[in-house]
């Protein structure tokens, strides 16, 4: 039972593999900071937790390349991913020349797709196996989803 459990769906596209590593490299990321940040909370809780005696600690002017360097990394680590994202996204925004042209209107209950050669079909999309396409959707009514 749990060997047919999957966390992302199945790779129906050449370009979901690059999607699958940006999405694990930002979850890992996402990952790695909430335990840091949690971490440190309970540390500072725990060395700075309040004394019987009253004690005051001093106040700090704060250590700039401290600063820079916990500023620094998340900027930086923030444009590796924007940068990846938006190589991703161009890649899957630009089909290849000899891709297959189809049409889909999204309608209230339905989706109505129509092929360049004029073949049409209602709620399902039949295509070549390993020929790449490029589908332009529209809706006639509200948004709609559009599984491959």
């Amino acid at each position: 039972m749990i060997s047919r459990f999957r966390l992302l769906p199945e790779a129906a596209s050449t370009i979901a593999g690059s999607v699958d590593q940006l999405y694990w490299f930002i979850a890992a990321i996402s990952a790695g900071f909430s335990f840091a940040v949690a971490g440190m909370i309970l540390f500072f809780v725990i060395r700075y937790r309040r004394r019987e005696t009253g004690r005051e600690h001093p106040e700090s002017d704060g250590v700039l390349s401290l600063e820079i360097l916990w500023s620094g990394i998340p900027f930086l680590i923030s444009m590796v991913m924007f940068v990846w994202g938006a190589v991703v996204f161009l890649e899957m925004r630009t089909p290849p020349a000899d891709s297959m042209q189809i049409f889909a209107v999204g309608k209230r209950w339905m989706w109505k797709v129509r092929h360049l050669e004029g073949r049409r079909e209602i709620n399902e999309l039949h295509i070549p196996v390993g020929r790449p396409v490029k589908i332009t959707m529209t809706s006639e009514h509200v948004i709609h989803s559009f599984f491959v």
